[in-house]
């Protein structure tokens, strides 16, 4: 018996007082847990604030108290994200282009001087003006090319946008999951340290065996080790915020918010609906088709000679005489009819369109893995919430209460203890992808990821 009860003789007054200091450590653990809203998780005490958890280590020197909230961070990324201020300078070259199409030729003026010497005089002197005179509404074609080419940027500007702010709701929520796991491992850390201060005592008094604070110690360890980790994964979520945002030098400090707010439940037609429905990479697909048959018709057009108009005025010298003259001139399309210029664009459209049908397609790839992801996600948080939690919770109860009345070895207090640690880092794991999963879809998939429905929309 690890804990011997009072009988005929008189009780050791250490022995007790150790023994209620690991009753009291166990209660403690028994009401540590990882913070959620009610709806996910039946909550058996008062719900737990939202995160107060000290930096850690600032990435920078002095920690930006002013940037806790996600709408801070979303408005600062918004004002300085380099990739939105390159699709408005992109958007800027649309319009300029758009500009340069509908402009006519610029008009020539030149000297004329013919038949100089003609009877010792200087000839006919004199000026001319040409002009060309764009026809087949060429003009008007092109500028309609090149309208469609703006409406594409601005779409694709939107993409850049909701793909920098799910970066930033991306990160943010995992610099909130990192707080909070830095604040779970400290206090488990901390309690670690009690056990094994408390079983040296219980050593000391011989009502414990030696083994017995071996591993109260490896457990203290091992909490050491999984607070110094959650630590350099604080610092490490911290700056990836920082570089979210497109500010290198941004110092994140505490933030403000709450993980699990605002999580839906979605069947496949809304995830369908979410994604595919007013996608702007898909619009900016169908604008690209538009003016891809628009550039077709141009192309045809250019067959159409223009005129060249010249209009001259001189003096001839020999007669003393004031004389106009007028050439109109026209090439003729028997060699060149503008043959690779018609092929490339009749490409360029069929690339177009089934353009459009590829990306159709790669949305519903992606939004079926996002899907799935989410779906696993809500599954296993909702199982941690309404199962495994509180089965773990309920299971140190009955260790502690085994422990305190001598019924239950130290091993397995350790175990139970390091289980319902386990228990609760694998329930903020899983609220960690269920959040990133429904950020995903609600961004139409416009991330910066690197695998599956993370991949960024190609152009």
């Amino acid at each position: 018996m690890f804990f011997r009860l009072c009988g005929d003789g008189k009780c050791d007054n250490d022995e007790v007082r150790y023994s209620l200091v690991i009753f009291m450590l166990c209660v403690v653990i028994s009401v540590t847990e990882a913070g959620d809203p009610v709806g996910w998780r039946a909550r058996r005490s008062e719900p737990v604030s939202q995160s107060r958890v000290t930096p850690v280590v600032a990435v920078r020197a002095v920690a930006n108290l002013t940037m806790q909230t996600l709408a801070d961070f979303e408005s600062m990324a918004l004002a300085r994200h380099p990739s939105l201020r390159m699709a408005t300078a992109r958007i800027d070259e649309a319009r300029g282009d758009q500009r340069q199409a509908g402009l006519w030729p610029n008009p020539v003026v030149g000297y004329s001087g013919e038949e100089m010497g003609n009877r010792g005089t200087a000839g006919m002197q004199g000026g001319f003006v040409l002009q060309r005179i764009i026809t087949a509404r060429k003009l008007k074609l092109a500028s309609q090319v090149a309208a469609g080419r703006v409406t594409e940027q601005q779409y694709l500007a939107t993409v850049s946008r909701m793909r920098v702010l799910n970066g930033v709701r991306v990160r943010f929520y995992d610099t909130l999951v990192a707080q909070q796991r830095v604040e779970l491992t400290g206090k488990l850390s901390h309690l670690g340290e009690e056990f094994a201060r408390a079983t040296a005592r219980l050593v000391e008094a011989k009502q414990v065996s030696a083994n017995s604070l071996l591993l109260s110690e490896i457990a203290a360890e091992q909490g050491r080790t999984m607070l110094e980790n959650s630590q350099n994964e604080l610092i490490e979520a911290r700056q990836l915020l920082a570089f979210s945002i497109g500010d290198l030098n941004l110092q994140v400090g505490s933030l403000r918010g709450n993980v699990t707010a605002d999580l839906p439940d979605m069947t496949w037609e809304d995830c369908r609906k979410l994604v595919l429905e007013d996608h702007p990479a898909l619009s900016a697909a169908k604008i690209r088709l538009s003016t891809a048959e628009v550039e077709r018709n141009r192309q045809k057009r250019l067959v159409v000679p223009d005129l060249d108009v010249r209009v001259g005025a001189g003096h001839m010298n020999v007669t003393g005489s004031d004389v106009t003259s007028v050439r109109v001139s026209v090439p003729l399309p028997i060699f060149d009819r503008n043959q690779g210029g018609i092929a490339r664009s009749e490409a360029e459209l069929v690339r177009a369109r089934f353009g459009v049908e590829r990306l159709e397609v790669e949305l519903y790839q992606r939004a079926a893995v996002a899907f799935r992801e989410y779906s696993n996600a809500r599954q296993q948080a909702r199982r941690y919430s309404t199962q495994i939690l509180p089965r773990a919770s309920r299971s140190l109860d009955l260790v502690r209460r085994g422990y305190s009345q001598g019924q239950v070895p130290f091993l397995e207090l350790l175990v139970a203890q390091q289980k319902y640690v386990e228990v609760n880092l694998s329930y903020l794991a899983a609220i960690r992808k269920l959040r990133e999963s429904v950020t995903v879809i609600r961004s139409q998939l416009l991330t910066s990821g690197l695998h599956g429905h993370r991949r960024s929309v190609d152009r």
